[in-house]
């Protein structure tokens, strides 16, 4: 009889639980995606800036064949995990600077996470004459 009692107050008891715990499981393995996510536009974004920094800084390099570098390789990388990139290019006699900007795919609502990658390179220098 005892036992019966118990099982009656208990009965429910895995159903309540499982109600709590599923969702922050699955709102945990969403965090978890949603990083990696991140990671992977971070990668895409900085690799589309060190390409385009090498290109910009060759000598006799342009802003503009840097950021055509820069959108060839996000058109390559960017399967849609970086979302609306911009490339921002800047060249002075001394050093190139490119600043890929977007955002990281997103996966769990209200969570828009900013991807920024900056390479910054020297100029190489007029070739002396002979």
């Amino acid at each position: 009889m005892r036992s019966a009692r118990r099982r009656g107050r208990q009965s429910g008891a895995v159903t309540a639980e499982l109600v709590v715990a599923t969702p922050l499981l699955l709102l945990l393995i969403s965090l978890i995606v949603q990083y990696a996510l991140f990671e992977h536009a971070e990668h895409v974004a900085q690799s589309a800036a060190q390409e385009a920094v090498t290109v910009t800084r060759l000598q006799g390099g342009t802003i503009a064949a840097g950021q055509q570098e820069g959108d060839d390789v996000l058109s390559t990388l960017n399967n849609g995990l970086l979302v609306n990139p911009a490339v921002s290019i800047t060249r002075t006699n001394t050093q190139a600077r490119v600043e890929v900007s977007g955002y990281a795919e997103q996966l769990v609502p209200f969570l828009r996470i900013s991807v920024d990658a900056i390479a910054v390179a020297p100029v190489e220098p007029p070739a002396a004459g002979p």
